[in-house]
């Protein structure tokens, strides 16, 4: 099994915060991956429409995770849930 190779691990000194944000991120990327499994099974157009809603928040908890992980290893302070991903900036 391939590993992806993470610039935090190569540096050799994991910080107690960014464990947290690892382990968080796993569990999270653990239950997408339920998630996308019981898309898969259902066919009651309630669930299914429940199982889109679970997918889409595990992914916005994982790219948030991610983005905390990055700004950790820039050294720079703990991020602030922004909306829309980033990609707007409000004045």
């Amino acid at each position: 099994m391939l590993r992806r190779i993470s610039p935090i691990h190569q540096q050799g000194r994991v910080t107690p915060e960014q464990a947290e944000l690892m382990r968080s991120l796993q569990e999270a990327q653990t239950a997408l991956n339920h998630a996308n499994l019981s898309f898969d099974a259902l066919s009651d157009p309630e669930l299914v429409e429940s199982c889109i809603f679970e997918i889409r928040s595990l992914q916005a908890r994982i790219n948030y995770l991610l983005r905390a992980l990055k700004a950790l290893e820039n050294d720079q302070p703990p991020l602030a849930a922004s909306g829309g991903g980033g990609k707007r900036k409000w004045v």
